[in-house]
């Protein structure tokens, strides 16, 4: 008796259920194979990203002792200068420098003209 029940269920099963089964199976596999792909997309995106990581990690490890020395150079000539907060001072006092520097070109250019000028006399 309860083979034969058994028996009936089995039959019902494979008559009703599997074939939704297969179907869904199918579904799942193909989801599962795209999801496979994506992942081999994503490790290769992932291993060319991390050679580009590699590389900048490395430029930077070479740099920062370079800009921690300059900072370093920076703040030394700072406190030699003194006090940096006033700007129109120095404005002031680069564009006097200009102006000197400039008319010391000028006394040379002039000198040598006139020197060019006595030998072209002789």
């Amino acid at each position: 008796m309860l083979n034969r029940l058994r028996r009936r269920i089995d039959r019902a099963v494979s008559l009703r259920v599997d074939p939704r089964f297969a179907s869904l199976a199918a579904d799942v596999d193909a989801r599962f194979a795209h999801q496979a792909t994506q992942l081999t997309d994503y490790e290769a995106r992932l291993r060319g990203l991390q050679s580009d990581y590699d590389f900048v990690r490395s430029e930077f490890d070479r740099l920062a002792p370079q800009v921690a020395a300059l900072e370093y150079r920076f703040e030394r000539l700072s406190a030699r200068v003194g006090d940096v907060g006033q700007p129109e001072v120095d404005l002031a006092r680069a564009e006097l420098e200009h102006e000197r520097a400039r008319l010391r070109l000028e006394l040379a250019a002039h000198y040598e003209e006139r020197l060019r000028r006595l030998e072209d006399q002789d």
